[in-house]
């Protein structure tokens, strides 16, 4: 499909670096954008993602010039989603910069997500020189025409600052050297006027990388030893995505069965016969809590979730009689989520404290506790196993049925050819997308599942999905709501600079979980229907390639052509909108809350 060619000037216009003041007069000092990217790039950043405004056009410059791969967007939230997804996939500091004014508010949402999903990304944004102030300057950016959190290494930020003096350079690249280094991610926000990106910068810019590794103490994991002798479940999520062979080497040894969360899918192989299923509010199995119960576990070992409600559903049935043992880096985790549960608070670096764990009960077995120990694993290993089903298998309906595509085949064809077919990134947007795909798709390994599950803005995987792309240098899939690609979508990004994204978008002129909640809730209708969008018209008409899908036998083809391409493709797949997204238990507890149940 032939793609838009960029405008065509009769006259070319004319260059501002022609102009006598701005042109290149010899060698020069580096400036404070230069050595503070240089600075990045040291730590680990490979990807910039934002929009140019009159605020950082040195600090941009100093980018274009620099190795760093630099995506100019289309919009400021799309742009730190993106730098957001490019972050958690590489595990590598990313940057977003904005100008001034709305420029930064636009970047905010995404900003706050970004904490939510423990990135570690920074948003440099310009700032509004003191003789300006309090004049009317054009998109006044300063902490008093604007909030001065924005400005402050509290609240919305880990670390921010105003950067108006040459001199503060080393104190900040210090600081973000720390932050960087912290496994729980880091979002700092750095402000800086036009004279200070392109004053020189100080000459002495010295950093060492800290040490940052927490371990749980002899004596902490002693306790673990001893209450692990009862038969226990592990519960993975995303945080133990690193520790991933030795959570499996632990359920070899042990017999123990795993739940997992959403974001923890492919931590532990979900064809394993010992994984029981995934928790949460969207899309979680519902039988999980009676699996679980039929192991007879007596304790569950959390590994890296925080168990909020997107996780678990504060389901009270999945607590066994023995609590809970709880590690995570940051103490005030364990127990936050359910706080009358028992819990063993472990601060540790979850691969650290497995290995760890790992040697000590292989330890010595004359111990009287060790000898508790093995029986308990030879029970577990007699246990007999009982492997999850796979979902059942979906005959396409009929070339000539008039009916659209349900939601179950359109995955189980992502799942052979996507999941299973490839090595891609799969992404999948706030609502119906992330519910069906956290319900129905398994993976074998890590760090090939993503969805925006936490802080939930709706387009964050629109967007991510390009900083996905980027940063793993493979084929990202972003399963996404018409709704939300309406609201937030980088396509036009995408097609200038040839990302391999492919948009899966399930298209049912509505805004589908909420439309589903209201009538599971027996609620009158609200105005959640609008007109059905040809969204490969749409991609055309900003230079990627697509295809729409209106029936079920049409989609092996249309993935196969979606993933076989280069560059962004758009595949628009109308859905049957009789098919309910596997939710129900966040309509239950939309219901409770709404009739004053705690």
């Amino acid at each position: 499909m032939s793609r838009l060619l960029p405008p065509q000037h009769a006259t070319p216009l004319p260059s501002l670096t022609e102009h006598p003041a701005l042109r290149d007069v010899g060698p020069r000092p580096p400036t404070v954008s230069e050595v503070f990217i240089e600075g990045l790039r040291s730590m680990g950043l490979q990807h910039a993602f934002g929009i140019m405004g009159g605020a950082v056009v040195p600090f941009h410059g100093a980018l274009e010039r620099s190795p760093v791969g630099v995506f100019n967007c289309r919009h400021e939230s799309g742009a730190v989603f993106a730098a957001l997804e490019a972050s958690v996939t590489s595990d590598a500091p990313a940057l977003a910069y904005t100008t001034t004014g709305p420029g930064l508010t636009n970047a905010l949402t995404g900003a706050i997500t970004a904490r939510w999903e423990g990135a570690k990304l920074l948003l440099v944004s310009g700032y509004t020189p003191a003789v300006h102030r309090g004049r009317f300057a054009m998109q006044e950016s300063n902490g008093h025409a604007l909030a001065s959190e924005l400005y402050l290494s509290r609240g919305m930020f880990d670390y921010a600052l105003a950067l108006e003096d040459p001199a503060e350079l080393p104190q900040v690249m210090r600081a973000l050297v720390r932050g960087f280094a912290n496994p729980r991610g880091f979002v700092a926000h750095i402000a800086m006027p036009l004279a200070v990106q392109s004053s020189p910068a100080p000459t002495k810019l010295a950093m060492t990388l800290p040490a940052v590794e927490v371990s749980a103490n002899s004596a902490t994991l002693s306790e673990v030893v001893h209450r692990l002798a009862d038969p226990f479940a592990i519960w993975v999520g995303w945080g133990a995505r690193h520790a991933s062979k030795r959570v499996r080497e632990l359920v070899e040894r042990t017999g123990a069965p795993v739940l997992t969360t959403p974001r923890g899918k492919g931590i532990f192989p979900e064809d394993h016969p010992r994984h029981l299923g995934v928790s949460g509010i969207f899309g979680g199995h519902e039988d999980l809590a009676e699996r679980l119960a039929a192991e007879g576990v007596e304790r569950l070992l959390v590994l890296g979730s925080r168990l909020g409600e997107v996780s678990s559903g504060y389901d009270e049935r999945l607590i066994p009689p023995g609590g809970l043992i709880h590690v995570d880096l940051d103490p005030a985790v364990p127990g936050a989520a359910f706080p009358e549960a028992e819990t063993l608070v472990v601060q540790a670096e979850i691969d650290g404290f497995l290995k760890n764990l790992l040697e000590r009960i292989e330890g010595d077995p004359s111990a009287s506790r060790s000898m508790m120990r093995v029986q308990a694993l030879d029970i577990l290993r007699t246990r007999e196993a009982h492997p999850r089903p796979s979902p059942p298998k979906l005959v396409p309906r009929d070339p000539d049925s008039s009916e659209a595509v349900r939601p179950q085949y359109l995955l189980q064809c992502i799942q052979e050819r996507v999941v299973e077919g490839s090595q891609s990134v799969i992404l999948a947007e706030s609502g119906n997308s992330f519910a069906w795909t956290a319900n129905l798709l398994r993976f074998r390994e890590p760090m090939r599942y993503r969805q925006s599950g936490l802080f939930c803005p709706m387009g964050h995987v629109c967007a991510g999905a390009i900083g996905a792309a980027a940063a793993t240098g493979r084929r990202a899939v972003a399963l996404v709501g018409d709704g939300a690609f309406l609201m937030q979508n980088e396509i036009s990004t995408a097609a200038r600079t040839g990302a391999n994204v492919t948009w899966i978008v399930l298209n049912d002129a509505r805004f589908g979980m909420i439309d589903q909640g209201l009538h599971a809730l027996g609620k009158p209708p609200s105005d959640v229907h609008f007109p059905e969008v040809d969204f490969l018209a749409v991609a055309t008409a900003m230079g990627a390639d697509g295809a729409r899908v209106t029936r079920e036998s049409q989609v092996q083809n249309a993935l196969e052509w979606a993933m076989n391409g280069r560059g962004p493709f758009v595949l628009d797949v109308v859905i049957d909108t009789h098919e309910r997204a596997p939710f129900g238990r966040r309509v239950l507890a939309v219901n409770d809350q709404s009739q004053g149940a705690p």
